[in-house]
């Protein structure tokens, strides 16, 4: 054997590649890493620390155990069955140690059946059984969060749990390395008052943290992630059952999110973070995404608002805000100073509003929208509620100011065609995906064509089918438009002559 094999940094390499070259395939990368083991004293403990290195369960340790290795591989074809250690004794302390001889290995754990777990009752509270983890991911019942205490190792950095339980203080203060913290709370868990404070509590001990998604947080938790220079991302999910969270005391402002680049809300309403981001600085913030059940045009405006005021000019390339339910009947504001408050970023590559009331684009507020956003990409300007006031002349007259523009979704008056088919109108050649199919139709052949001639690489119109919460009303009218498109560009790859009506560029 070369000698090179010998250095164990340099087998746990080329042990590592052999194990992403086997793919997704979880046989297969098994039977590799066995067979290595088994060759040579020299490859058992590089070979090893990779087999056990990724656990989806501990069901796999726990059959290092003979006396539980009969009841998990039994005889025959009997499958497994989720209760199969019902009545089963805990672990002694001899069987203990055979469960830690390969818990040392592992590096990534994920458990997500909680039945087995009192076979650990025994062990005392002190006791870490993985204790080179770095990823965890306990979604258990609230009942056998208790257990939570025999996972968190000092090494560990990222972590994932269904419920707020006394033990988080435990992860924040046993688990110092921590950078990677998530609740994914079910819908149907109710959190309390108490609840809250202890989440916040417990977020204030991560004095690490690069990312956090979690429920809304008090005002405590805030002042102190402000002030964390580690931090990039922050999400924050309001469950639909739980009572209205709000930030109740005099706020000062914030410490600036100095290194802060992403920031999500979904929440029921935008009340929390409208407060969130009025005391607020984001001087590095790339992505910002807003969801609410309810979205009135008072708050969206009050958020934009808000956002234009966050030091984020220069270094915002991504906005999303939308709302699921129309219960606002009218306006409540301007509908045309929503968009405006965002004009101020001039370096946005996607921009995504699906509102309800809130906003109105014409032809001259487009034509303003898209003169300052050079650099966007994908454009989506929808509001169902409003009628639409964008025309071909205004929306030709806009896109040259786009050059990057691939994906556009708006609302557009397509009955009345209000440009020449004999005048000369630059080809746009990089949009590519389009979405009109929530505006009314009259003649589907000739808004065809024009589709056609002008924009060259949209092939099809994008409807409901593409969207799952797209509408139906126009749905038939919009096939129509597809039908004729297709049927354009078919004949022109036969070879017929169509003679376009738009000059190209």
């Amino acid at each position: 054997m070369h000698q090179a094999l010998l250095i164990s940094e340099i087998l746990s390499e080329i042990f590592a590649h052999v194990n992403e070259n086997r793919g997704s395939r979880h046989a297969g990368k098994k039977a590799s890493l066995e067979a290595l083991a088994r060759t040579c004293k020299a490859f058992y403990e590089p070979a090893m620390d990779l087999l056990w290195a990724d656990l989806d369960g501990i069901i796999p340790l726990l059959g290092c155990v003979p006396r539980l290795y009969r009841l998990i591989y039994p005889s025959g074809s009997k499958p497994l069955t989720w209760d199969w250690s019902e009545g089963v004794e805990p672990l002694s302390e001899h069987e203990a140690h055979q469960f830690l001889d390969h818990a040392a290995r592992v590096r990534s754990l994920c458990i997500s059946c909680s039945e087995d777990l009192h076979l650990f009752a025994v062990l005392p509270i002190e006791t870490c059984m993985f204790p080179r983890l770095l990823s965890l991911a306990f979604i258990v019942r609230r009942l056998q969060h208790k257990y939570l205490y025999l996972f968190l190792s000092p090494t560990l950095r990222r972590c994932v749990l269904s419920v707020i339980n006394p033990e988080l203080k435990s992860l924040a203060t046993r688990c110092a390395a921590l950078e990677h913290l998530s609740l994914k709370i079910p819908e149907w868990e109710r959190q309390s008052a108490d609840d809250r404070t202890l989440l916040s509590d417990s977020v204030r001990l991560c004095k690490r943290l690069v990312t956090l998604s979690c429920l809304p947080l008090d005002w405590e938790a805030w002042k102190h992630l402000s002030d964390l220079p580690s931090l990039l991302k922050v999400s924050v999910r309001e469950p639909r059952s739980a009572s209205r969270w709000s930030l109740n005391r005099d706020i000062v402002n914030f410490a600036p999110f100095l290194n802060v680049t992403t920031l999500s809300f979904n929440v029921n309403t935008a009340a929390y973070a409208i407060t969130v981001m009025q005391h607020s600085e984001f001087p590095s913030l790339k992505e910002l995404e807003m969801v609410a059940d309810v979205l009135p045009c008072a708050e969206v405006e009050q958020l934009c608002r808000a956002l234009s005021q966050c030091k984020a000019q220069e270094t915002l390339e991504h906005i999303s805000i939308a709302s699921h339910v129309p219960k606002v009947h009218e306006p409540s504001c301007d509908s045309l100073t929503t968009v405006t408050h965002l004009l101020c970023f001039t370096h946005l590559r996607t921009v995504r509003l699906n509102l309800h009331y809130c906003i109105h684009i014409d032809n001259d507020l487009l034509l303003e929208v898209m003169s300052s956003w050079p650099h966007i990409r994908s454009l989506e300007l929808v509001d169902s509620q409003m009628p639409p006031a964008i025309t071909f002349r205004g929306l030709f007259a806009a896109l040259p100011l786009c050059p990057h523009l691939h994906t556009l979704r708006i609302l557009m008056d397509a009955v009345n065609i209000d440009i020449d088919p004999a005048a000369e109108i630059l080809q746009h050649t990089t949009l590519q995906k389009l979405d009109l199919t929530q505006s009314d139709v009259a003649d589907a052949e000739a808004v065809a064509r024009i589709i056609f001639f002008v924009l060259p690489c949209v092939d099809r119109i994008l409807t409901r089918r593409d969207h799952w919460n797209a509408s139906m009303v126009f749905q038939k009218e919009w096939d129509e438009v597809n039908k004729h498109l297709n049927y354009l560009k078919s004949s022109v790859i036969v070879g017929c002559d169509i003679t376009p009506t738009v000059a190209k560029s």
